[in-house]
């Protein structure tokens, strides 16, 4: 999908969805510049009245197994031109349970109930608040704090694994539906000196014990590639997708001010660098050019 022969207009699609996370919805930086829009502002320019509008499926803390609906979602739509996906850093405790059942092993009544209360706000919110310092780790008098609360059950293979299992499933769906689709991998930075990890951001915050290579479920990776970028290659791999890979444009800007004082979201700037890598990849097809 999207094929370099592909012009991808198609009658009556005239929306390209950006689906995921964080990373898409734009946490930490104002709406205008989060890379979904950014980028609708770059098609607008260089395509006029051909341009496709950019809608954005996308919430904080959102997993794989939510992008995978809201993908279904919009192909049920019947107006997609293309969908663009930056998901799989997230797995949540709901995700993490149902691996677990899957695998024949025992889930904590109290992580059950847990996964129950989270669907209410108030709950989220006083469990936000009760779990901070918990959530917290502090290298080197940095503080770094995930604002996702529901990863009780974490496990760093599994999370792996239902990344690989929901991506794959979305790139089957937009086969069958024939609506092209990418992948984007995850920029990241090194995170502060710490005695686990120096790059696997939850790892670090959740799982707190020195990572080994047999932890990891793709082991051909490239240098400094952390484990969901691997697992999104993997997919690209497997079933014929391009993969947008935003870190050798986040490393050759040579930049100090591309993330967020949380060592992990993109600030505005880093959100720009976002737009303009996916519109050199695949700008002219999401305009419905083919391209050479």
């Amino acid at each position: 999908m999207l094929r370099r022969d592909d012009a991808i207009a198609r009658p009556g699609a005239n929306v390209v969805y950006c689906v995921g996370d964080s990373f898409t919805y734009g946490q930490g930086v104002r709406r205008d510049e989060a890379w979904p829009q950014v980028l609708a502002g770059m098609l607008r320019s260089a395509g006029g009245d051909r341009a496709p509008e950019v809608r954005t499926l996308a919430k904080p803390g959102d997993s794989s197994s939510v992008a995978l609906i809201e993908v279904a979602n919009a192909l049920k739509a019947g107006n997609a031109r293309a969908i663009l996906i930056m998901a799989g850093w997230n797995a949540n405790d709901g995700d993490f349970a149902a691996w677990a059942a899957s695998h024949q092993r025992a889930v904590p009544w109290t992580a059950r109930a847990d996964v129950v209360l989270d669907h209410s706000r108030l709950y989220r919110v006083v469990k936000q608040a009760l779990t901070y310092r918990g959530r917290t780790l502090v290298v080197d008098d940095i503080e770094v704090v995930p604002q996702t609360t529901a990863m009780t059950l974490y496990d760093f293979r599994a999370y792996q694994e239902i990344a690989l299992a929901n991506l794959t499933k979305i790139a089957r769906l937009c086969r069958t539906a024939g609506v092209p689709c990418a992948l984007l991998t995850y920029p990241h930075q090194d995170l502060p000196a710490n005695p686990y990890t120096r790059t696997e951001y939850y790892h670090a915050l959740f799982g707190r014990t020195p990572i080994t290579e047999d932890m990891y479920l793709i082991h051909d990776r490239r240098p400094d590639e952390i484990a969901i970028d691997a697992v999104i290659r993997r997919v690209g791999e497997r079933e014929g997708l391009p993969v947008v890979d935003l870190q050798p444009a986040f490393a050759s800007a040579q930049r100090t001010d591309l993330y967020q004082a949380d060592w992990h979201h993109p600030t505005a700037a880093g959100h720009a660098i976002i737009a303009r890598t996916v519109f050199d990849a695949v700008g002219e097809r999401l305009l419905g050019r083919k391209s050479g």
